[in-house]
């Protein structure tokens, strides 16, 4: 059964949608799908807005959990927060753990005032030299999210990660991912790109080329209309790339086909 493995419902105060409609969408469209509510600790703009009482969403979330709708965490990685994100991690029969980068030395990539005073180049730098750091300090997850979060707002003309901006920053962040046995998430938010998608196969490639196996496929949905979209490009994606896409439950990686 092919998941969409990344998706946002009661318990992330940016959502816009409840778990029934979640496991509604899913249905019509005959795929699994994996809750992967906000866990940001001390996030920069109000440091307890993406936590949540990780027991009521097991308690309140467990009547729906099966074999095709299944219980995550999406843990935003900070330096200062990794020994908490670690026990964290172990502390719940979270079927998938999916760790991000939403900030960078402390500041929110969401907003513009996170690029002040840089070129992109130095900003893309920045962003991958903290997500090495990040990823030596961080090991209890399954999957490394949406490597071009922050193309999503970064004020430059050219919004795209380019491979030859920083290449031995990107071969050292897949280098220890794949060391660590950690697919990358191929985010569909961004596909019905056409340069997005250009530039993010080339990435996808790198971390083929270098060893990578594996990808998980999300969608990032905070919308019930979101559910399960551009699943069909990530799988493309995922093919073109050389990348078998998989999914975890109770923390084991399943392949997706075959």
């Amino acid at each position: 059964m092919i998941f969409d493995t990344h998706m946002h419902c009661d318990y992330s105060c940016d959502s816009h949608m409840k778990i029934a409609e979640a496991v509604a969408a899913a249905k019509q469209q005959e795929i699994g799908i994996v809750i992967t509510e906000h866990w940001d600790d001390d996030y920069p703009t109000n440091p307890t807005a993406f936590m949540f009482d990780v027991d009521e969403y097991f308690e309140r979330f467990a009547p729906y959990r099966s074999g095709q709708v299944l219980l995550g965490i999406e843990i935003g990685m900070q330096k200062q927060t990794a020994a908490a994100d670690e026990a964290l991690a172990a502390r719940y029969p979270f079927d998938y753990v999916l760790a991000s980068m939403h900030c960078v030395n402390g500041r929110d990539l969401y907003e513009e005032r996170c690029y002040a005073g840089q070129t992109k180049a130095e900003a893309v730098c920045e962003f991958l030299t903290d997500t090495l750091a990040n990823l030596k300090l961080h090991d209890n997850f399954d999957a490394f999210a949406h490597i071009d979060y922050m193309c999503r707002y970064m004020p430059f003309a050219d919004k795209e990660l380019r491979l030859g901006e920083a290449p031995e920053l990107f071969d050292e962040v897949f280098e220890l991912l794949i060391a660590k046995e950690k697919p990358l998430e191929i985010n569909t938010r961004r596909l019905d790109d056409p340069g997005a998608l250009a530039a993010l196969l080339t990435l996808y490639r790198r971390y083929a080329q270098l060893g990578g196996k594996y990808a998980v496929i999300g969608s990032d949905a905070h919308y019930k209309e979101h559910v399960g979209r551009g699943l069909k490009e990530a799988l493309t994606l995922a093919d073109e790339a050389g990348l078998e896409p998989v999914y975890f439950k109770e923390r084991k990686m399943r392949k997706m086909r075959g």
